[in-house]
């Protein structure tokens, strides 16, 4: 049994604290003080999480709680779960109380290890940083402390930052966590792996107006993804690869991503969408604005630094590029300056060569 602590309760961050409980560890949930409203719903139903669909039972949490102190005091191991545009708002509260020995691991990382392993080295702590590619789930929260979980991505792949810190992580992990997962390359392949931006950010443009009209009233994944989406996801998907490629990466392709951590077949991204029942199609689940994480999470903290890292090795992303612009023009935002850049990541005025060698030493 090990002591572990979920950040953030909302869809997967339940789910994983949930799992986890089942399978007998002692899991604390924590959540960011302006979401309180969660715990204590949590707390009501006797800090029990429900599973359902493809998990099922009744997991038993230790604690739930909103005090970063006391939900970092005795941990572990500790996943953080929330979008990455929620990562500064946690850590500005919860850097101080990690301790030499812990580990972080990001679920998934969208390139957040970079600034948190160099804020945990202006602190002189010694905490482990890692992350997955993905979060582990398909599910949604359906309230709170319920969780319908309609898929479990099998395997992930994990890096930690820097590489050499694997193997420690790797021995804690082995016992503690909800599905299988392989080895990464390093941290630069397991953010370029997320393939959410993929599936979530070209359907949301293509889709904007009946998102707009219909508040959601479609299914996202079956409806939203007819073949000339799908084709335009290809696009950028092989964008994505090409960049992975410069720097010496060999990355699945969505379309096999699926495949393999859903088991599903199809020969093009359209027909393995189409079969995958994880991805809903039962009703209507499609994002009811447009101010959602599909966008405001997978456009500026995933696909902006992939076009950035592109332009520092050379690699032209011209249709991901336009993908982020038209996004930005949605929301009226310039992801450009608000995501994820180099500046923000330490990686400003780095060569490849420069960024591979931070990422192995």
């Amino acid at each position: 049994m090990r002591k572990i602590t979920v950040m953030s309760a909302g869809n997967g961050g339940q789910a994983l604290a949930g799992d986890l409980a089942l399978r007998g560890h002692s899991v604390t949930l924590y959540e960011h003080p302006a979401f309180a409203a969660v715990v204590d719903a949590i707390r009501d139903r006797g800090n029990i999480i429900t599973m359902e669909n493809r998990i099922v039972g009744d997991g038993k949490l230790a604690n739930a709680t909103t005090d970063a102190a006391e939900a970092l005091r005795e941990a572990e191991i500790v996943y953080f779960t929330a979008p990455s545009f929620a990562q500064k708002a946690f850590f500005d509260l919860t850097l101080p109380y990690f301790r030499d020995g812990q580990i972080l691991i990001l679920s998934p990382g969208n390139y957040g290890t970079f600034g948190l392993k160099n804020a945990f080295r202006k602190l002189g702590r010694d905490v482990l940083v890692g992350e997955t590619d993905n979060l582990p789930y398909a599910c949604a929260a359906i309230e709170p402390g319920r969780v319908n979980v309609r898929g479990v991505k099998n395997p992930v792949t994990l890096a930690v930052l820097p590489n050499h810190d694997y193997d420690r992580v790797d021995a804690a992990m082995r016992q503690t966590f909800c599905t299988s997962y392989t080895k990464g390359a390093n941290v630069l392949q397991t953010s370029m792996a997320n393939t959410n931006m993929i599936v979530h950010c070209v359907p949301m443009l293509m889709n904007a107006g009946r998102i707009e009209n219909t508040k959601g009233d479609f299914r996202f994944y079956f409806d939203g993804m007819p073949p000339c989406v799908c084709r335009a996801m290809e696009a950028v998907d092989r964008e994505r690869l090409a960049v992975g490629k410069a720097f010496g990466l060999d990355l699945m392709s969505t379309v096999e991503t699926i495949r393999t951590q859903y088991n599903v077949q199809g020969s093009d991204l359209h027909s393995v969408i189409q079969v995958n029942t994880a991805f809903g199609g039962q009703k209507p689940d499609a994002p009811k604005t447009l101010d959602h994480r599909f966008l405001t999470e997978d456009t500026p903290f995933s696909m902006v630094p992939l076009v950035e890292l592109g332009a520092l090795a050379g690699v032209a992303t011209p249709i991901m590029r336009s993908v982020i612009e038209l996004c930005g023009l949605l929301l009226d935002e310039d992801y450009f300056k608000t995501g994820q850049t180099l500046a923000k990541m330490g990686l400003e005025g780095k060569s490849p060569r420069e960024i591979a060698d931070m990422i192995q030493d």
